[in-house]
């Protein structure tokens, strides 16, 4: 019996065993993991797993350092662990602060970031090498983030800070967390108060939660707090990593650079190659609540599903050449990197936009981009979170 560790912090260092994904696919499509849950490989048995929200509940709480959600109040759960009918509800609260029309007012503000950082990063190195990670990838969803909620770059700093340090990922049941709960915590029962405290709300983002009635009542403070630190972490956290896997490929692949300043119309694809081939979420958690039996495995409640959107994103079954990075893919957008069904990523918009705003400013601005020689750079998709990516920039005249 095949057994795979997704947990396995080598994967890390070495990047994700995409030939081990291809056996576990072929011969163990359900595999065990070493700590007891069950390893989802194939397209078919994710989307599954994705879409039966009813039976395989999102469950975040061991990377927020709990057990499971049974320890959670129902007032500190995040979007994606609402149950139906109520997730459908606080979803369209998200969908209504970051969808496709309010993404579109952004837009202006995406591009004026990323050519500010740029200008910046130019200016404050006297070599023709540039950190494209710290100085350009890592700061704009948290950018970004700030402006969408009517917060001050000050504010993004702090985003990024408790990202790289963790407490980000963690609530305020989480033991040993103050007892005020965690940093982003704590500034939202701020800024909350203050925009409670004016006539009208100054933001839409906070207008629409302190508005909104959901089953009959409007939410309270610990619950607004709640979903405003779940879209940081949805739309800082993650986008990051979409956001350096982009750039480090750009900056490693001169060619792929040479040929999307030549046809700017490949960018999207380029995207959206990037989310498959790249996912900036490898995989996923899920708790069983009932009794099934999927693809042959007897499945119980309170049992662990670790859902492969890593190895579904590369299914030979689905994807032609699968393991190849290409941008002539016939329906290019045919991947999982922001879930499937009911809880599909409601930010997926906005991160699209970020990273093609992010890949066009560098086309606009760069002549050329290459890698530094003699750098070891992580792999891709890997260990992007901490380390330089360091690109010889010659910009355009």
């Amino acid at each position: 019996m095949l057994t795979f560790d997704p947990h396995d912090p080598q994967l890390l260092v070495s990047g994700v065993p995409f030939d081990v994904l291809a056996q576990i696919r072929a011969e163990q499509r359900v595999c065990p993991t070493p700590a007891g849950a069950w390893y989802l490989a194939r397209h078919d048995d994710v989307v599954a797993a994705l879409k039966d929200v009813g039976v395989f509940r999102a469950d975040l709480g061991p990377i927020t350092g709990l057990p499971g959600i049974e320890a959670v109040p129902a007032d500190q759960l995040y979007l994606s662990e609402i149950a139906e009918p109520r997730h459908g509800q606080v979803r369209r609260l998200y969908n209504a602060c970051f969808g496709p029309h309010r993404t579109r007012d952004v837009e202006p503000v995406v591009g004026h970031i990323c050519h500010r950082l740029l200008d910046d990063l130019v200016a404050a190195e006297a070599a023709e090498t540039a950190d494209l990670h710290e100085g350009y990838a890592l700061p704009i969803p948290a950018l970004v983030m700030a402006h969408a909620m009517g917060l001050p770059d000050h504010a993004a700093a702090s985003f990024l800070e408790w990202s790289v340090d963790g407490s980000l990922m963690t609530r305020p049941v989480t033991p040993g967390t103050e007892p005020g709960g965690p940093p982003i915590h704590a500034f939202f029962v701020e800024q909350l108060a203050a925009e409670r405290a004016r006539p009208q709300p100054a933001n839409h983002v906070f207008r629409v939660l302190i508005e909104a009635e959901v089953e009959g009542r409007p939410l309270t403070d610990e619950e607004i707090v709640t979903q405003l630190h779940f879209m940081v972490m949805a739309g800082v956290h993650t986008t990051r990593g979409l956001l350096t896997h982009v750039v480090q490929r750009l900056v490693q692949s001169p060619e792929l650079f040479a040929r999307l300043a030549g046809d700017r119309t490949l960018v999207a694809a380029f995207i959206e190659e990037s989310l498959r081939h790249d996912a900036p979420v490898q995989r996923t958690t899920r708790r069983c609540t009932a009794d099934v039996t999927f693809a042959g495995v007897e499945l119980h409640p309170g049992d662990w599903i670790e859902v492969g959107i890593a190895s579904a994103n590369r299914d030979e079954a689905v994807y032609d050449d699968s393991e190849a990075f290409r941008l002539d893919r016939p329906d290019p957008r045919e991947h999982l990197a922001f879930g499937a069904g009911a809880h599909v990523c409601p930010g997926a918009t906005l991160a699209r936009l970020e990273a093609a705003t992010a890949v066009e400013v560098l086309l606009d601005r760069c002549a050329t981009m290459s890698p530094e020689p003699g750098y070891d750079y992580p792999p891709v998709p890997g260990n992007l979170g901490h380390r330089a990516i360091p690109a010889r920039l010659t910009l355009r005249g």
